[in-house]
Order: C-alpha cells, then structure tokens, then sequence
C-alpha cells in the first residue's frame, strides 16, 4: 500500500485480530475446540513431522479459558503457531469473504501504524 509498514507486522496483527474474533466465537460455542481438533487431524496427517502439529496437540487439549488465553496471546511462539491455526479451518470459522478479509487487512494496518505513531522519536545523539 505504499505507507512504509512492515507487512510481515501487519500480517502477524491480523492473524491476532482473527483469533480474537476466533476466541470471542469459542466463548459462545466450546464445540469450536472439537471441531478445530478435526481440522488439526487432517493438518497432521498432511505436515506429520512438522513441530506445529505436535504444538497445536497440546495447545488444544488445554482448558478453554486457557486455551483462549494462549490463542490471544503475543508471545513469539504463539505469533508463530497462529501461522497454522487449525481454527482456520474448522467449520463455524469462516474469513473466506473477500470483503472481510480485507477489512481486517485495513484495520490491522491501522493498529500498527497507531503504535509506530504512539512511539517516542528515537533518541538521536547531539539532540539532531
């Protein structure tokens, strides 16, 4: 888009974004985590030797409240993990829309731009 942000940044923000949404649907279905764990089986049969898989195996047998705590979570394993979510896949969790794909592009664009803006300038030395 032109405006100098880090798409990877914006990538990873939206990936967030959608598992908030996600979290918010497994609040009012837990049958989300079952159908996930569907989703996953197929996922696991396709990447077997792939670290994620074993992963996701154990980030989906947590309680939910733990669960959603990790889905939303921004430390660096679970920026990585959200990559292959098997939430994406599960039925009831549906971002195929165009429309709204890029909504959620436009409003993760949004949030990392107001954090660089909310930044302090970098300290320059001689005060340049």
């Amino acid at each position: 888009m032109g405006d100098g942000l880090n798409e990877g940044v914006v990538g990873d923000t939206a990936k967030l974004m959608m598992h908030r949404l996600i979290v918010r649907m497994l609040r009012r279905d837990p049958s989300l985590v079952e159908k996930a764990k569907v989703a996953h089986e197929r996922q696991a049969t396709q990447f077997a030797d792939w670290p994620f898989v074993r992963e996701w195996q154990e980030l989906l047998a947590l309680p939910p409240k733990e669960l959603a705590s990790k889905l939303i979570s921004r430390d660096r394993e679970m920026v990585r993990l959200r990559n292959t979510s098997p939430f994406y896949l599960a039925g009831g969790v549906d971002f195929g829309d165009y429309h709204a794909r890029v909504r959620l592009r436009k409003a993760a664009r949004r949030v990392v731009k107001r954090g660089l803006d909310a930044q302090p300038e970098s300290y320059v030395p001689g005060g340049l």
